[in-house]
């Protein structure tokens, strides 16, 4: 028997029981050694908060019954990671417009409710754990329905499409490769038939989406992986640099539990603080997050990165003048 069932079959012998049981009634019932139901108590009092105490008068368990004690036994044997995989994964389908999608996934998402009932409880809800989508814009129903359909029927698609760049609205054809929920906004990455090339597509600016009858275009997977994977943020492009930044050791406590990129490499200093090193092609939206820290960081190399940012502080300070 798994732990999950271990823990299932002894918080239910104690819910159901008014009176203390005793150890050799648990590791009957359970079907398990005296130090197993020991760990599995330990477990619930010190990871789920369960109040379970041993009367000694009649040399048993009891579960005390706060008000929320049944809710938070619900975690059992669920680990951190699964919880905050379970909240993440229903958090981003709340993120899907309401439409014909999110018909389609509303089976989906009251699975994954159940799931985080009988796993966490109905005491943890939605207003005592939020995952809070900052940033967050809007992004058409009836245009987000068809790039999933391109993506699932693998057909191409036509769009229209307004770069915030140059404000300039040109119609597209592309072939849909992935979507990708990225702080709080989605991105279709796509092959731009017009340009020949890998693009990244902010889904908010994209309009009148309609399927084609042509069969998408598969680019090389690997060459996909490195255009989208090599490289720091959501802009296309393979890692031709690498960011080597500096932080302060207030900012350290932050940074070094961040993850900035699947291959950044953290360096702790003396001083407590720690260098950061960031493989990256386009340096827009890593300038972005550098200045997030504010004096806390200072670009070491390559130098094009540390004057891009020196300027960018410049005309910053400017403006406060």
């Amino acid at each position: 028997m798994a732990r999950y069932e271990r823990l299932d079959a002894l918080v239910t012998i104690l819910e159901r029981s008014r009176e203390p049981i005793s150890m050799t009634a648990l590791c009957a019932e359970l079907e398990v050694s005296r130090a197993t139901v020991n760990r599995l108590i330990g477990f619930l009092r010190t990871m789920r908060g369960a109040d379970v105490d041993y009367d000694r008068e009649q040399q048993g368990y009891v579960l005390r019954r706060g008000p929320h004690q049944a809710a938070s036994l619900r975690l059992l044997g669920a680990d951190g990671a699964e919880i905050a995989g379970l909240l993440e994964a229903q958090a981003i389908l709340e993120q899907i417009p309401p439409g014909l999608v999110r018909t389609d996934t509303q089976r989906l998402r009251s699975g994954l409710e159940k799931l985080r009932k009988q796993h966490i409880g109905n005491a943890i809800t939605r207003d005592r754990v939020r995952l809070q989508m900052n940033h967050l814009r809007k992004t058409s129903e009836s245009d987000f329905a068809v790039l999933l359909a391109g993506l699932q029927a693998r057909r191409r698609l036509r769009i229209h499409y307004r770069s915030r760049n140059e404000d300039a609205l040109t119609q597209r054809v592309c072939s849909p490769i992935r979507l990708t929920l990225y702080r709080s906004n989605w991105y279709l990455a796509a092959w731009c038939h017009k340009s020949e090339a890998l693009r990244v597509f902010s889904v908010d600016r994209i309009s009148q989406a309609r399927t084609l009858q042509e069969t998408a275009f598969e680019p090389d997977a690997a060459a996909v992986s490195r255009q989208l994977d090599s490289s720091y943020g959501i802009y296309p492009g393979a890692a031709t640099q690498t960011a080597v930044l500096q932080f302060t050791p207030l900012a350290a406590r932050w940074v070094a539990d961040e993850e900035w990129h699947p291959q950044a490499q953290r360096e702790p200093q003396p001083d407590g603080g720690v260098v950061v090193r960031v493989p990256y092609h386009h340096d827009t939206e890593l300038v972005m997050e550098i200045l997030r820290h504010g004096g806390n960081c200072e670009v070491l190399a390559p130098p094009a990165l540390r004057k891009s940012v020196k300027q960018a502080l410049r005309d910053a300070a400017a403006r406060y003048r």
